[in-house]
């Protein structure tokens, strides 16, 4: 299979499996457009040009909101794109019983930024990639203190990232949050517990 086919596949694979969702916010915007934007950040901002990691760009949100499987993309793709995809892939945890909204927000933050440490460069890119289309989004859907929450939990993950992992995306997200680089090494970090 060549590789244009291999990311045209991708690309199918992606609106097939996303077919019927949208994006948050008062236009219908089909979800699919945001892999489609997450794997174009990648390719033109961030110069990537594998095609296995884009293919993962593509595909990152499959297995966290639809019905597709990593074993679906590991025969549809082969093992690297899965492993990417994998990475990339949130088990969101139950709000355990007597535990209220913030703490459970905080510990799935926790667990988020402990996923992220554990991350492939590939995978880095992806979730620097994704986090640059969700918080454009964020800035028109959200306000208040949903808004200021995930501009914070943006923080964390600049801080979990370093921005040699690509100096061009990192500087894009804190710009849209209103950071740079002494501002975010300067802000509070996420408290362990």
């Amino acid at each position: 299979m060549s590789e244009l086919t291999k990311l045209a596949k991708a690309l199918d694979f992606c609106v097939q499996a996303h077919r019927g969702q949208f994006r948050d916010g008062e236009a219908a915007v089909p979800y699919a457009c945001h892999p489609v934007e997450v794997m174009l950040t990648l390719r033109h901002q961030a110069g990537v040009t594998d095609e296995e990691h884009l293919c993962a760009a593509l595909l990152h949100d499959t297995v966290e909101d639809t019905e597709v499987t990593l074993l679906d993309i590991r025969k549809e793709f082969g093992e690297r794109v899965a492993e990417i995809v994998g990475e990339v892939t949130r088990d969101e945890p139950e709000r355990p019983e007597g535990m209220d909204k913030h703490e459970h927000w905080m510990m799935k933050t926790g667990l988020f930024l402990e996923e992220i440490r554990g991350m492939s460069w590939e995978a880095r890119m992806i979730k620097l990639s994704d986090r640059l289309s969700n918080i454009r989004e964020s800035e028109m859907t959200r306000s208040g203190y949903k808004l200021e929450r995930y501009r914070m939990q943006t923080v964390w993950i600049l801080q979990e990232i370093p921005g040699e992992t690509h100096p061009g995306l990192w500087d894009a997200i804190a710009a849209v949050i209103g950071q740079d680089a002494a501002s975010v090494a300067l802000a509070p970090r996420y408290p362990e517990s």
